[in-house]
């Protein structure tokens, strides 16, 4: 391969000549992250109405409402039977709420007699298997001593065992 001098000579000025326009380039900042303590804003007052109004502005809300003496008739009339329709459904909200609270009361009502009834049963159960572990110690040590009667030589006691637990 032939390389004629004056090609090398074009890319190596080329080259000598990017680098500093490269490095003249403005430097870049390392990230620094938002620093959330900087915006010192007072916050409005929330008693002022002037400022919640500009607050709720700001935030894109538009609902705004007027004094009476602004509305005509019809919007006082639409704004009343609205707000009677909001009282009324309030109202079967509340009797709603009682209803099924008197319901959750019953209920409740209901399972703590089950569970007293259940645990009464369960200590008549555990007392009744108590007796009647006693009569079976009762009458095991009885025919153990009658055993050992027996082998001792007692020959009445080598007769027929009584009946168990009379």
């Amino acid at each position: 391969m032939i390389v004629r001098p004056s090609l090398c000579a074009v890319m190596l000025a080329a080259v000598a000549l990017a680098g500093p326009v490269q490095a003249q380039a403005a430097p870049t900042a390392p990230y620094a992250s938002p620093d959330p303590y900087r915006d010192q804003r007072a916050l409005p007052d929330p008693a002022d109405p002037n400022s919640r109004d500009a607050l709720l502005r700001a935030r894109g809300e538009a609902y705004h409402r007027a004094s009476d003496d602004q509305q005509t008739e019809e919007e006082l009339r639409t704004t009343r039977a609205l707000n009677d329709e909001i009282a009324a459904q309030n109202v079967l909200a509340d009797k709603a709420d009682e209803a099924a609270r008197l319901d959750y009361d019953a209920a409740l009502a209901r399972h703590q007699i089950e569970v007293r009834q259940t645990e009464e049963q369960a200590r008549a159960a555990a007392l009744a298997t108590r007796e009647a572990q006693d009569q079976y110690d009762r009458d095991y040590a009885a025919w153990q001593e009658q055993v050992r009667l027996c082998r001792s030589g007692v020959r009445s006691a080598c007769g027929t065992p009584a009946p168990l637990g009379r």
